[in-house]
């Protein structure tokens, strides 16, 4: 878990995050998509929801998925203004929501002493080794 109390330190989160998702020997784009959504996920808990304990980030894996957690202590998302259509083409806000729903398998909300965004990704099957008859 790491905890972040500007946009300052995201440079630095998502190179560390990055590392850390290499680990898991995902292809690329997988690992891009899910640096973008802490990314967005992360900004906007910082500039709608951060409070002097900052924003917090951790990740978790099994097997078949990662899930990353970000959290912050502010006075909660509304969740009945949450919408799935995309946005206008030309709008210079609005996009978050509809990428994180669109790069991530699963997002949910969760609204208790603050936001709490969970990102699933679920991840692609592993080659099995050994030899195979024809």
């Amino acid at each position: 878990m790491v905890e972040v109390h500007c946009i300052a330190e995201l440079a630095a989160v998502r190179h560390d995050l990055g590392t850390q998702l290499q680990t898991y020997s995902l292809p690329a784009g997988v690992a891009y998509d899910l640096l973008t959504c802490v990314q967005e996920a992360s900004m906007n808990a910082l500039l709608f929801g951060a409070t002097p304990w900052g924003v917090r980030i951790s990740l978790t894996a099994d097997p078949n998925e990662i899930l990353i957690t970000v959290r912050d202590h502010g006075s909660g998302l509304d969740l009945k203004r949450l919408t799935n259509p995309p946005p206008a083409p030309m709008s210079e806000a609005g996009r978050g929501l509809f990428l994180l729903r669109t790069l991530m398998d699963r997002v949910e909300f969760r609204v208790q002493d603050g936001t709490e965004v969970r990102l699933h990704k679920l991840l692609p099957p592993r080659a099995t080794t050994g030899s195979h008859a024809a």
